[in-house]
């Protein structure tokens, strides 16, 4: 068993790739790209959304076959055969942003089962569980190997994650977007465990769109856009705003989004002892109560699976809530429909906008106004009024610098920005009194993320006000007035934004910190 990066640093480099294409379709992921990994290293790979980051990694990786081109691995030339598990074998592991862990199963089943050959002789467990509790002694993992992975914290079964690939050797690990749903805590502790695997002569690969993240701990940054390698970069003696540069080909304005507007003293948003139960009858949300006011944004940080999603659904009308009570201005939706709640002045960007917010076939005239579709102007005596829709949606077009040949075109084919936009414009073009954006910036590139949180600002300057619910806690810091911690179903603390402390809010996330006195949410402390 090979748990460390003995002799690699002798080998001339870790990964050399040569000339990399690969194409889905007519879209071309990736041109001509090289790159070269030297042993020892930590390598930060950014770029925009769909600038192949993960497809080339996919194809190290062996899970994507390219096109053309030419890789060396510890330098040996791969075949065209090249598959994840000759990787393994020599040494490449990868950690894809969706874990694969079996949950009902322990921490050490989850690591061991990977390197086993079932047959006539039983698996050695306490030989296996000596070798990983001495490995996990090394790198100070703080897991127990009987623990079920459904019992464990995010940062935890991340853990498991990298110690599984170290117990079956990898000398090389791709990490791609890992501290995506992690609270600060456990993403400075992953960075930190970086650089001790580092300094055992690993080598790692860190895909991200977290500059801070590249800047924190990398040695060198590796920058693509639309698919072509447009530089490599030492970190030392380069800027966060050189590399934003880089990946959109143009200076990257990102500030005056920060919430600075005093909210108005008119609630627009009440919610009371709120309960949602699943069908099992457990609580996913308890007891919440909370307040938005007009020209106010609240964020609910949390990490994902402490009721937030819930809490969402119920106030919008998709889950129903059990107890509890939901007024918007004043008047009481807790019995209404989704659309009724939208007419009270209610709109809502939804957490997963493939799976929830758009039509991919329809065109992004008929997905701009699917939402209110059956009402004049767009309609008359049942029959849509096509010119109509076409120019209104020309004009959330214009408005919101939506990127698209025509409003006739499928929103399937716009960018993952572009159809952000979309969603949004639908959501505002009732000008509601308040807006529950969930998740509004997740898998969006720098430039449509600071275009998106522009919007949410300037929805605040204009009065409405605005729940924010995200897992990003630097979007939170940046927009919100205040923020609510969301932990178990409850509402355990509330930080107004001139006591903003990250590590405090990371604290009650985990449910490590004491609920401050009034933490429900009631908004008292603004205003």
């Amino acid at each position: 068993m090979n748990t460390r990066a003995d002799d690699d640093v002798r080998q001339p480099y870790a990964v050399k790739m040569q000339g990399i294409c690969k194409s889905f379709g007519p879209v071309r992921a990736l041109q001509d790209v090289a790159l070269r990994l030297e042993c020892g290293e930590i390598r930060a790979l950014v770029g925009e959304n769909g600038a192949g980051k993960t497809t080339l990694m996919n194809i190290l990786y062996g899970m994507y076959k390219p096109d053309r081109g030419r890789i060396w691995v510890w330098g040996e030339e791969v075949g065209r055969d090249w598959s994840p598990g000759q990787a393994i074998a020599r040494g490449i592991g990868m950690i894809h942003q969706h874990f694969s862990l079996i949950p009902a199963h322990t921490v050490l089943e989850n690591v061991v089962m990977p390197r086993l050959t079932w047959g006539k002789v039983l698996p050695r467990w306490h030989e296996h569980r000596r070798a990983l509790e001495e490995l996990a002694a090394q790198y100070g993992f703080s897991l127990r190997l009987d623990s079920l992975v459904e019992s464990l914290s995010v940062g935890e079964q991340q853990q498991v994650e990298i110690l599984k690939l170290l117990y079956q050797g990898a000398r090389l690990l791709i990490l791609d977007e890992p501290t995506a749903v992690l609270t600060p805590q456990q993403i400075d502790a992953l960075l930190q465990l970086l650089l001790v695997i580092k300094s055992q002569g690993y080598t790692v690969v860190l895909i991200t769109h977290k500059l801070s993240e590249a800047m924190a701990v990398s040695d060198s940054i590796t920058v693509l856009r639309g698919g072509r390698l447009v530089a490599t970069l030492p970190r030392e003696g380069t800027t966060a705003q050189e590399v934003a540069k880089l990946m959109v080909n143009r200076e990257l304005v990102v500030s005056g989004t920060a919430a600075t507007e005093r909210p108005q003293q008119e609630c627009v948003l009440e919610v009371r002892d709120l309960v949602v139960e699943h069908e099992n009858g457990k609580r996913s949300v308890d007891g919440v109560s909370l307040t938005v006011r007009a020209g106010e944004i609240v964020g609910i940080a949390g990490v994902a699976g402490n009721g937030q999603s819930e809490l969402a659904e119920a106030l919008v009308g998709i889950r129903r809530a059990t107890s509890g009570s939901i007024l918007i201005n004043g008047a009481d939706v807790t019995d209404r429909s989704v659309r009724s709640r939208k007419r009270a002045g209610m709109g809502y960007i939804c957490e997963d906008r493939h799976l929830n917010g758009m039509f991919p076939d329809m065109s992004v005239a008929h997905n701009l106004v699917m939402e209110h579709v059956d009402l004049p102007p767009f309609s008359s005596y049942g029959l849509l009024r096509h010119r109509r829709i076409q120019e209104a949606a020309r004009e959330a077009i214009e408005a919101y610098d939506i990127r698209t040949p025509g409003p006739e075109v499928p929103m399937g084919n716009l960018s993952g920005g572009n159809q952000q936009k979309v969603v949004l414009a639908r959501a505002l073009a009732t000008k509601p009194r308040i807006l529950v954006a969930c998740e509004p910036t997740r898998g969006l590139d720098l430039a449509a993320t600071a275009y998106v949180r522009r919007k949410l600002a300037g929805c605040a300057a204009e009065g409405i006000g605005v729940l924010l619910i995200s897992s990003e806690l630097e979007e939170l810091l940046e927009l919100s007035h205040r923020i609510l911690v969301m932990f178990r179903g409850r509402i355990v603390g509330e930080v107004r934004r001139e006591d903003f402390d990250v590590e405090r809010i990371g604290l009650l996330m985990t449910g490590q910190a004491p609920a401050e006195a009034g933490g429900g949410g009631d908004g008292d402390a603004v205003g």
